[in-house]
């Protein structure tokens, strides 16, 4: 195993805080993490944005049957559906967010992990999965930062370029943000004059020619979606 792949190191980390890491597995990652500051800063890393993420999603209360079907799994008792049972509780626990965000980051970050974002977002649909995930750091009210990370669901357009649009709250036309990346990461700075409007504005990607829109205005598809959510 090549202990200095950071994409392993976040491939890894990522299973772990989600616990699909298993076994022998899990105990080893768990083992270099205490052997290797760089796998437990990447660790540190995942943790405090997943959580973030799942904090973003609102409570659900499982129904009666999930209910039922765990209790037979772990009592053998008979229900109906139980094939389904893990599924289900799967997504109401980790929420559309972790789940995606189990996805491998194209990136390791390399920022100091104890710094708290502002707020983070993560920008996906139900027909094309998780796009990107939004990083905001607060320098002064003036001053914001947004570092862009592209998940490894992405799918990639080559012949063309994914623009991030903020829909003000008042319905006014769409701002662009600028052209997201679709590898590695970027950071990028939010226009003093839309910081305001950031808190209660939608995020939108559309799908535009290579070097963005050519009207200054969405001309493609709205491929994903998303909130900046505060920490």
């Amino acid at each position: 195993m090549r202990y200095d792949n950071k994409q392993l190191a976040d491939m890894l980390s990522a299973e772990y805080i989600l616990g699909s890491l298993k076994g022998a597995a899990r105990r080893r990652f768990e083992q270099l993490s205490k052997q290797r500051p760089d796998w437990a800063q990447t660790l540190h890393w995942w943790e405090s944005r997943l959580h973030l993420l799942a904090d973003t999603v609102p409570a659900a209360n499982p129904s009666n049957k999930v209910w039922k079907n765990i209790e037979a799994q772990l009592f053998n008792r008979k229900a109906t559906q139980q094939a389904s049972w893990w599924k289900n509780w799967a997504f109401i626990s980790t929420a559309l967010a972790a789940s995606f965000a189990t996805l491998l980051v194209i990136q390791t970050p390399q920022a100091v992990v104890d710094t708290k974002p502002a707020a983070v977002a993560l920008l996906a649909s139900e027909e094309n999965g998780a796009g990107w995930f939004l990083d905001e750091t607060k320098h002064s009210p003036t001053d914001i930062e947004i570092k862009v990370i592209p998940l490894a669901s992405l799918q990639t357009k080559s012949d063309n370029a994914f623009e991030l649009w903020l829909l003000p709250a008042d319905k006014s036309k769409p701002i662009s943000l600028g052209l997201l990346p679709q590898q590695g990461s970027n950071v990028f700075k939010v226009p003093v004059e839309v910081i305001p409007l950031m808190a209660t504005g939608l995020l939108a990607v559309s799908l535009e020619p290579v070097g963005g829109s050519p009207t200054g205005q969405p001309t493609g598809a709205v491929l994903y979606q998303g909130r900046m959510t505060k920490t």
